[in-house]
């Protein structure tokens, strides 16, 4: 009996391997792998007016991505994406890196009297993102689960850069950080904005927090990893087309926010990336598996249900070994008779 539990521990061993061995690389390829689409310089050919910012010069968005964290375009193709959803002027905020830097200073100039793009970066950790609008460097350590007060050393950093500072898509973090600060604290603490849309949700329990005087600003972002739709732009007005004019506005939380529920349509031009399509049987278990950070209840009931299927398998496989061991003696014995 001894020899049987060993054999069945070591099976164990050797079919939890095989999962983790799976399921490693599908979230790693989920996250950073192929996406469906690939897009180039000439999939943004189109331009959408947004109407409601005619008495605004400043068409903004805070929060974007490129391919130097999560995102699928490269800057140049954030900039073409964002002129054609009607933006004028945007903060890029690739996660936890400002390797982006060289490429936006030089489109930057290349771009100056038609788009404006600044640097920023999303502080992205296990109990908050912060994104830091016009920061120039980052030298700190961005820990995994920063205590109270590495978030207020964060924020005072940026504030030290002249950066602005806000707070993104609480709704969704509060989903998958019980720890996240609230927002009282995050007030106290010198949060410049609430991120109020992200993407297409609007966060409405933040509306209250949100009156430029005392409170936080409002504040609007795309969250752009891939192309998408647009229902919310930030406006500003400044009496120069500039970086610094906008970073004053900022501020002083000189911003009007839109939220239009039918929005722009995204019309991108994308192209079937073959590596996807030979990757998508992984990439769709990494997918599952990235529910867990949303659903974390969830983990000990799949891997429940993983012991359970082992441990019925093994109670099949053992029966079917007796019973053909039964089988076999079965003969022996009329033999003998």
């Amino acid at each position: 009996m001894k020899r049987v539990w060993s054999k069945i521990l070591k099976n164990f061993g050797i079919f939890m391997l095989i999962v983790v061995i799976i399921m490693v690389p599908s979230i790693l390829l989920s996250v950073y792998g192929p996406r469906q689409y690939k897009y180039d310089d000439n999939s943004f050919e189109w331009t959408y007016s947004v109407p409601e910012a005619s008495e605004s010069n400043i068409i903004f968005d805070q929060h974007s991505h490129t391919k130097y964290s999560d995102g699928i375009l490269t800057v140049r193709q954030n900039i073409l994406w964002h002129i054609a959803h009607g933006f004028n002027a945007m903060v890029l905020t690739d996660h936890n890196n400002l390797r982006n830097s060289d490429d936006l200073q030089e489109l930057a100039l290349e771009y100056t009297s038609e788009f404006i793009i600044i640097q920023g970066m999303e502080w992205t950790t296990n109990r908050i993102h912060l994104n830091f609008l016009g920061i120039s460097d980052w030298d700190l350590r961005i820990p995994w689960n920063p205590s109270d007060a590495q978030i207020q050393e964060a924020i005072n950093e940026a504030h030290s850069q002249g950066a602005v500072v806000t707070v993104n898509h609480i709704p969704w973090s509060l989903e998958r950080m019980p720890n996240h600060p609230t927002r009282q604290q995050l007030l106290t603490w010198g949060v410049d904005y609430i991120e109020i849309v992200n993407g297409d949700d609007y966060d409405i329990d933040s509306d209250s927090w949100c009156n430029n005087t005392g409170g936080f600003g409002s504040i609007t972002g795309t969250d752009m990893h891939t192309p998408m739709n647009v229902k919310a732009w930030t406006l500003m007005n400044t009496t120069e087309f500039t970086a610094d004019a906008i970073m004053n506005e900022l501020r002083a939380r000189n911003t009007t926010i839109i939220y239009n529920t039918t929005g722009s349509v995204d019309l991108s031009k994308g192209y079937n990336n073959i590596l996807y399509d030979i990757f998508s049987p992984f990439i769709y278990i990494g997918e599952y598996f990235e529910n867990f950070y949303a659903n974390r209840i969830t983990i000990p009931f799949f891997f429940s249900y993983l012991i359970a299927g082992f441990a019925g398998y093994t109670a099949i496989q053992y029966a079917i070994q007796k019973y053909k061991e039964n089988k076999k003696r079965i003969p022996e014995k009329t033999e003998k008779k």
